[in-house]
């Protein structure tokens, strides 16, 4: 028999029923296992890797409308509750899915990208107007008792810029452009959500009139390459109080990501709730901030290499208002990017200690930097405020070709990212409510509850 939680949301003021401290936790799966709903044989994880290393230059674009405060459009400020989303999920960013059921009647299995910088939880959804391909059943509303439109008078529609009412139908609609013009479009409603635990299939989670967006015109720009499939939507996962985590009203999630793509090895987790989130201690935390746009920020101090600090003006790392400077944390992005200065500072003292073991870097169009050997490549270490975190070898280079290995840490613009390829196998908390994150290594695959 099974064991369902129940959770109710209040949609109109995006605060979540307070009962009793509940938690849930579903697997994240790996965009190339064949359990995910992006599965492509024929793509081997260089070609994947290249594809990341090329969307990046995307989302940090749109990262910094986002952070600016910019609505989805590129224009005007967004309001706290404006559903704006910097991800371009129709591409190949974002490394996990996890899998959930909408509706009632019976309910649609569905996937979504989970996403720390999007606010909304969105799908396609019948009937399509216009919709790109994926590989699992479309939602139909029409199918669901539980799905309910939004009216224009409601304060979710009143009170958000990027949302719009049509006075023929009198219901409230949204609008998500994307930086490559790909789009999704429809109505917001409230509808119920299943989350089942793969690891202890009697957990269920159900959870109750959230606020979601059912996509009727959606474009994907890949439509042209004849084998693009795209997600089924996103699971916002943002500060605000539109996303997964803000209706709700939880304050704590954390999630650990295996690299590794066969379920039977293990699990990747999300881990939502007060009493399922897993908080490191304090040796292991640093603070969280958040700003207007809902994105998550860290303060970085420096970069460390073999125990060498790299002295980095702190101007590279320090946030500047209006969209410069300061480091987010985000799941949609594969790879880290730091800004000029810190990466070229970066680049110079891997370079120096490669060069003493005669290994000098390899060309390569879509990465900054590659080497041939990295056997005795330098130790790494991100230097946050509090903590210092080093990074594993495995989460820093990658193998693009048989004797190449490529830096997984990209030269960025004008914010420094840490992204989920340097998040693998730690185990990253987020305590909302006191205002810090925390990060430890941990065999990701071994970790069930």
């Amino acid at each position: 028999m099974a064991l369902v939680l129940t959770i109710s949301s209040l949609p109109s003021s995006y605060s979540a029923h307070r009962a009793p401290p509940i938690s849930f936790q579903t697997s994240m799966i790996h965009r190339s296992s064949p359990e995910s709903p992006l599965y492509n044989p024929n793509a081997t994880p260089a070609n994947l890797s290249r594809m990341a290393a090329i969307a990046a230059k995307t989302r940090r674009t749109y990262i910094a409308r986002h952070r600016a405060g910019q609505s989805a459009d590129g224009g005007g400020w967004a309001h706290p509750d404006a559903y704006t989303s910097p991800m371009t999920p129709f591409g190949n960013i974002g490394e996990y899915v996890i899998r959930y059921s909408i509706g009632s009647d019976p309910p649609t299995e569905t996937y979504g990208m989970p996403d720390t910088g999007s606010d909304l939880i969105w799908l396609q959804c019948l009937p399509c107007h216009r919709c790109y391909t994926q590989s699992v059943k479309y939602f139909d509303p029409a199918k669901s008792s539980s799905y309910s439109l939004i009216s224009c008078n409601d304060k979710i529609c009143t009170r958000n810029p990027d949302a719009h009412c049509e006075p023929p139908d009198g219901y409230c609609h949204y609008n998500v452009t994307y930086l490559d013009e790909s789009m999704t479009s429809g109505n917001l409603a409230t509808e119920t959500l299943t989350f089942a635990d793969d690891t202890s299939p009697t957990q269920i989670a159900k959870l109750y009139n959230m606020v979601i967006g059912c996509g009727h015109y959606n474009i994907d720009n890949r439509e042209d390459d004849k084998g693009a499939i795209g997600p089924p939507g996103v699971v916002g996962l943002s500060w605000r109080r539109s996303s997964l985590i803000g209706q709700l009203g939880f304050n704590r999630f954390s999630y650990c990501a295996s690299p590794i793509r066969d379920r039977n090895k293990g699990h990747s987790l999300l881990k939502i709730g007060s009493s399922g989130a897993l908080i490191t201690g304090k040796e292991t935390q640093t603070p969280l901030y958040s700003f207007r746009s809902g994105l998550y920020f860290l303060n970085v101090t420096d970069l460390m290499v073999d125990g060498e600090r790299l002295n980095i003006p702190p101007a590279h790392f320090s946030r500047v208002p209006k969209g410069s400077r300061g480091t987010i944390i985000d799941t949609g992005t594969t790879f880290s990017e730091f800004v000029p200065g810190a990466f070229d500072a970066l680049v110079e003292y891997i370079n120096t200690v490669q060069a003493l073991q005669q290994q000098f870097p390899i060309k390569d169009s879509d990465f900054d930097l590659c080497y041939g050997d990295i056997r005795f490549a330098p130790k790494v270490t991100i230097m946050f405020e509090n903590l210092n975190f080093e990074l594993s070898k495995e989460n820093i280079w990658e193998q693009i070709e048989p004797r190449k290995y490529c830096l997984t840490i990209l030269r960025g613009d004008r914010t420094n990212i840490i992204g989920m390829y340097q998040q693998r196998n730690v185990n990253v908390g987020y305590d909302l409510k006191n205002k810090v994150i925390s990060f430890k290594d941990m065999a990701c695959p071994l970790l069930k509850h």
